[in-house]
């Protein structure tokens, strides 16, 4: 199913080895091989490739038997990372041990045709973060973690040194590799990156009695710093191509 504007269950929940940890990303289906897009740090402990991930998709209309919900087990034959980059791919297929508890009903899911790469994103577009932010206090039942929030913002800037863009829009802990989506004039969605982290706003605190006293306090920005889908994109192509 297409993506559209009217369902955002290409998005995916994501809980690491029995809820230790959450993160967001979402689902791409390639010729041959279906893909879940995160970010690096959701699935390692520093450089450790953490074991079991739990996704799940859900869209606004259904109920829960309706959602996308797998299990698979990560190991370095279908996970990939890129350098330095704070994105990696996780590749489903029932060889790296997939475990499909339901493919859902009316579960949307990107296509490569839906991505866009770094030179192709416009400073000051619009854009929707998608994602999932678990650290909300949620004993009110005012959402379902397991569906997806969004937030509006735009394209805040691009640092080229580093190939990553910003964003003016807060990004919560949860929504860590979350796609960042951009909607056209005809109502068409374009995926053209990953939430990697937010930027802080740092005070410095001094004591006037006594300076050698220092304390600092960090806020979320309301900026967050972006990862660009180049890699994944062509990733993908490659793959795609060595393995049908």
């Amino acid at each position: 199913m297409s993506i559209n504007t009217n369902n955002f269950s290409f998005a995916t929940f994501i809980s690491i080895n029995n809820g230790d940890s959450f993160g967001s990303g979402f689902r791409i289906v390639g010729e041959n091989f279906e893909y879940i897009i995160t970010a690096k740090h959701v699935i390692f402990n520093q450089e450790k490739l953490l074991t079991e991930v739990w996704i799940k998709s859900r869209n606004y209309f259904g109920e829960t038997y309706d959602a996308y919900d797998i299990i698979i087990d990560l190991t370095e034959d279908n996970v990939k990372t890129f350098g330095n980059s704070d994105i990696a791919i996780i590749i489903l297929h029932e060889k790296f041990g997939l475990h499909i508890h339901s493919k859902g009903n009316d579960i949307s899911y990107a296509e490569l045709t839906d991505l866009k790469k770094l030179d192709d994103i416009r400073i000051s577009e619009n854009i929707f973060l998608v994602g999932f932010p678990s650290s909300l206090i949620t004993k009110d039942d005012f959402y379902e973690n397991d569906r997806p929030l969004l937030r509006y913002g735009i394209v805040a800037g691009k640092n080229m040194n580093n190939n990553t863009f910003i964003i003016d829009s807060i990004a919560y802990y949860g929504v860590s590799g979350g796609p960042i989506v951009c909607v056209d004039a005809q109502n068409n969605i374009s995926i053209i990156g990953i939430v990697s982290r937010y930027i802080p706003f740092i005070t410095e605190w001094k004591n006037k009695y006594e300076s050698s006293l220092i304390r600092h306090d960090f806020y979320n920005s309301g900026y967050a710093v972006c990862e660009r889908l180049d890699e994944i994109i062509n990733f993908i192509e490659m793959y795609d191509n060595d393995n049908n």
